[in-house]
């Protein structure tokens, strides 16, 4: 019998030029008990390659990385075995290659597609017969349940954190608090886990709403934190990128963010945005105003291009056609042999895309900032001459509505949620132990629980999503200020000042030439004349 009609088994080592060139994959888990080390792992296939003589002509490693997904390294060795280079894929165990039951039969099939194998160095299945597929795919699918399992259970625990102790679903630091953890080193005892404002960051958090309020981004803001010296919680440079998810999170608005139990996304990478605010335990280090302020310029920016996020002019970002309810942009022009930047605003989707798009504006921007400015002057007037005598109804606060219904909001949602997991773990109660309730005993715990998440559902859904739209006299000290200050303000000031006052400028074309235009003002006290019809948020501020 020659070598080659031995079985892998009692094939000798092969040397650097023998053997079929196979790839080896190392998967660290996230899951502490499936933290095997790479060592391990390598011996245990360096083993299996002597024993079947392979030739290992690759090593590649995911450390740290779950399985329940395929954004892996993994795929680099499918695109090898599809390219030719090796003839298959060797892991210590099956559950290496995978723990999600569609992207294990998406992806093995694929590897099989192109003549490649998957082979465990510490289950040896026969691939090549019905019983050993069969075999493999009762050790995937058994990983699969393994991690649908731990996934249960880390739910259960979060939810348990969130709705229940109202902290964070992870226990970690937050920068801008000082957490005390369950377990205190300090005393070797158990204590409450909590968080509290840090006396030294906390105050640092609150400014930077603050500032962002008043107009300043997150790139002067990151450089600010980072000039004085403060670092994140994992003692890194802040970013733009980390700082903007801190400050959304609204942790220091005394919010935990949760995804939104009604969404039916399936997804658990926490890639989905449906996200919700529920109340926290920890106190908060801005008030509910400021968060809500914060909000509001978040969702403005988002909504405006980002070359319109900066005031270049007095009415950046505010200027809109009226024919196609879309943006404007400014175009030059030559005056007296000169180049004049921004002379004249014009359609943008006239200009990229034609005639037949729209019918177009053109109108000099200095007349366009004139007649913004004769309205800042008609409103400042009217707000003076309007004043309220001495005495006068209690002021409504627009701010406190706004947090009125938002804090409510949460507070129904949670017992929404609540009362929904309490009717699951009836029900999970009721099958393990059917011989533990009595006649007609469970469907009145039933009928309760729905009838108790029936009542938050209504009231829910009476407390209104929609913005409050504010009153006129509120903003009247800020029109009459921004009329007597408007000589000392700068470009960037004024424009500021303007987006806080105005919901758009809409330029209406009635005909040919510059001068068949008229300019109207759509504040922000007012209803929207334009809500009736939806706009691209790349257009719209």
């Amino acid at each position: 019998m020659t070598l080659l009609d031995a079985p892998a088994t009692f094939r000798g080592s092969p040397t650097d030029e023998d053997g079929e060139p196979w790839l080896a994959y190392i998967r660290v888990s996230t899951w502490k008990e499936e933290k095997i080390s790479p060592e391990l792992q390598r011996d245990a296939i360096t083993q299996w390659a002597r024993r079947t003589g392979r030739r290992i002509v690759g090593w590649i490693e995911d450390l740290d990385v779950s399985g329940r997904h395929f954004k892996r390294k993994i795929m680099q060795c499918i695109e090898r075995v599809e390219a030719g280079e090796v003839r298959g894929v060797a892991v210590w165990r099956y559950s290496r290659f995978g723990r999600d039951r569609t992207g294990n039969a998406i992806n093995l099939a694929r590897l099989q597609q192109a003549g490649g194998e998957l082979d465990s160095a510490t289950e040896p299945v026969d691939a090549s017969t019905a019983i050993g597929r069969f075999q493999r795919g009762m050790i995937l699918e058994f990983a699969a349940f393994e991690s649908d399992r731990a996934g249960e259970q880390w739910k259960e625990t979060h939810d348990h954190r969130r709705y229940k102790l109202h902290l964070p679903a992870h226990g970690r630091r937050r920068f801008g608090y000082i957490w005390h953890r369950r377990y205190d080193p300090a005393t070797g005892k158990i204590q409450k886990e909590r968080y509290e404002p840090d006396p030294t960051t906390g105050p640092v958090i609150a400014d930077l709403y603050r500032d962002y309020v008043a107009g300043f981004g997150f790139s002067l803001l990151c450089g600010k934190l980072n000039r004085a010296g403060h670092r994140t919680t994992q003692g890194s440079l802040w970013s733009t990128e980390t700082l903007a998810r801190y400050m959304d999170s609204g942790f220091a608005a005394g919010l935990l963010t949760v995804h939104n139990p009604e969404c039916r996304c399936r997804k658990t990478d926490g890639a989905c945005k449906n996200h919700i605010f529920i109340q926290g335990a920890h106190e908060e280090l801005i008030d509910f105003h400021l968060w809500q302020a914060y909000l509001q310029r978040r969702k403005e920016v988002k909504a405006t291009t980002p070359r319109s996020r900066t005031g270049i002019y007095e009415l950046t970002s505010l200027c809109k056609c009226a024919g196609c309810r879309l943006g404007t942009s400014l175009n030059s022009a030559s005056r007296e042999g000169k180049n004049v930047p921004g002379f004249a605003y014009r359609c943008s989707k006239r200009a990229k895309s034609g005639a037949l798009a729209c019918d177009g504006i053109l109108i000099q921007r200095t007349e366009v900032e004139a007649e913004v400015r004769k309205w800042l002057k008609r409103e400042a007037a009217a707000g003076i001459d309007n004043a309220p005598a001495a005495e006068h109804a209690p002021e409504r606060s627009l701010a406190d509505e706004r947090a009125a219904n938002t804090a409510a909001r949460a507070r129904a949602q949670a017992e929404v949620e609540m009362q929904r997991q309490a009717l699951a773990r009836l029900r999970a109660d009721r099958a393990a132990n059917p011989d533990d309730y009595g006649p007609g005993e469970y469907e009145e715990a039933a009928d309760l629980i729905r009838k108790k998440r029936a009542e938050a559902q209504a009231l829910l859904d009476s407390i209104p999503e929609v913005d409050p739209i504010p009153e006129r006299k509120e903003f009247v000290p800020l029109i009459v200020g921004t009329v007597e200050e408007w000589p000392t303000l700068d470009t960037r000031e004024r424009n500021n000042l303007l987006r806080k006052l105005i919901r758009r400028v809409a330029i209406v074309r009635h005909g040919p030439g510059a001068e068949s235009h008229e300019i109207h003002i759509h504040p922000v006290w007012e209803p929207d004349p334009w809500r009736d019809r939806k706009q691209p948020d790349a257009t719209e501020r």
